[in-house]
């Protein structure tokens, strides 16, 4: 009897032990569904933080859609305004160039008309050029006829011109008198 109690004593201490881990593991499994709760209560909110996301993403995935859309307009109207102005600038460049050419062709033709003139004006000088020139050769033949003797004549020349310039002096002597003449007859009258 005494091992019967000894077992029941042990069997109570056992069962001690038993509820004792009951207990332990009862509160285990508390704290465990309250972490389960919370977790549960995290996931909740981390899936409705995803839904909200996923909305703003469809509804941002409209407003990008609407963007690319745009920009491609915008693209598509930047190069058509691209076109046009390469146009506007090949016609403004082509009639400033034929202006240019136009002005060019003008001053080309008067430049030509003015050469004309002047070739003839040149044309002309030649012709007369060549007739000096031929009196020149003349002149020259001339000279090589004249003798030294010809030269004799300067001293006459010269003889003629002292002679002159007596005759002059005379004409002014005489001319001195007469005034003289005339000044004494005015006097004596």
């Amino acid at each position: 009897m005494l091992q019967k109690i000894k077992d029941l004593m042990r069997i109570q201490e056992e069962i001690d032990k038993i509820s004792k881990k009951i207990d332990e593991q009862s509160s285990k499994v508390d704290s465990f569904s309250k972490e389960m709760a919370e977790l549960k209560r995290q996931l909740e909110e981390s899936n409705k933080s995803q839904k909200e996301f996923l909305g703003e993403l469809k509804n941002n995935l409209g407003i990008i859609k609407e963007s690319k859309e745009s920009l491609q307009k915008e693209v598509y109207d930047f190069k058509l305004l691209k076109t046009h102005v390469q146009n506007k600038l090949m016609d403004k460049f082509n009639e400033e160039l034929e202006k240019e050419l136009k002005a060019c062709k003008e001053n080309l033709k008067a430049d030509i008309k003015s050469y004309s003139e002047v070739k003839k004006d040149v044309e002309s000088v030649l012709k007369e050029v060549k007739q000096v020139s031929g009196e020149i050769l003349k002149l020259k033949e001339i000279s090589k006829e004249i003798k030294k003797e010809d030269f004799a004549l300067t001293k006459y020349a010269d003889r003629l011109s002292a002679m002159d310039k007596e005759k002059l002096e005379l004409m002014r002597k005489i001319d001195t008198l007469e005034r003289l003449i005339s000044s004494m007859r005015r006097q004596s009258r």
